[in-house]
């Protein structure tokens, strides 16, 4: 008997054999999840400090706030690690927590997770309640700018607001540290220096209240091993 036709073996799509696509929409979706999830506890995690960063740090704050009001048991937490970044948008998102707390009611408080540089460091500042963990590390230096133009705009003009800068931080780190005055915390900043501070430093010049030492997780008990004899034979 004759065999019937031959039929040739189903070649894959294009499609099948690439990578799959991840699908957008589910993404999204997990990302709101998490953040409302946040948002309800009361966490936000700083690491950039630019605009977008500063913007939607203080759309989070205030949806966390209202709900918060008068309720200082219940405190907003702040976690940083951050490389820091701008000035202006640094000192917004302090601005915000300024308001925040004012408006609402509300405890915020601040926690350096490994590291806090920069304007990371001079946003630690902005907390009811400010910790660094037994590993963390705060820095302050010098500001950087990167700047093009006329003459009188840079010579002039952005001096005079580095200037500004530098009394409104080195005030700033006078008032909440209480230790020492601006002038010798703008000494201090403004030195050409990097300042790369340890909790122990940190605690002794006012820039954090409280550091969380490590807790050593339970020991396991050893699991007992049994050596098992051969029978021999009688």
């Amino acid at each position: 008997m004759p065999a019937g036709p031959v039929t040739p073996a189903a070649v894959p799509k294009e499609a099948d054999v690439g990578m799959r696509v991840p699908d957008l929409g589910s993404l999204l979706a997990e990302v709101q999840q998490r953040r409302m999830a946040l948002d309800a506890t009361g966490s936000y995690f700083v690491t950039d400090i630019d605009a977008p960063h500063a913007e939607d740090f203080a759309k989070s704050l205030l949806l966390m706030s209202i709900p918060r009001r008068g309720q200082r048991d219940q405190p907003i937490s702040i976690y940083i690690n951050s490389g820091g970044g701008s000035v202006g948008d640094g000192l917004a998102m302090m601005e915000m927590i300024n308001r925040m707390r004012r408006r609402f009611d509300v405890r915020i408080d601040t926690a350096v997770l490994g590291y806090a540089y920069s304007m990371g460091a001079i946003v630690s500042q902005a907390g009811d309640h400010r910790s660094i963990g037994r590993f963390g590390t705060l820095m302050l230096h010098s500001t950087q700018w990167i700047l093009s133009g006329e003459d009188e705009r840079i010579f002039k003009d952005y001096q005079a607001l580095s200037e500004h800068y530098q009394h409104t931080v080195a005030d700033l780190f006078a008032r909440r540290t209480g230790y020492r005055d601006s002038a010798w915390w703008r000494r201090f900043i403004w030195s050409g220096r990097e300042r790369f501070l340890g909790p122990d430093e940190c605690l002794a010049l006012g820039l954090v209240d409280e550091i969380l030492e490590p807790t050593d997780p339970p020991r396991e008990r050893p699991l007992r091993t049994s050596t098992l004899e051969s029978p021999t034979a009688g």
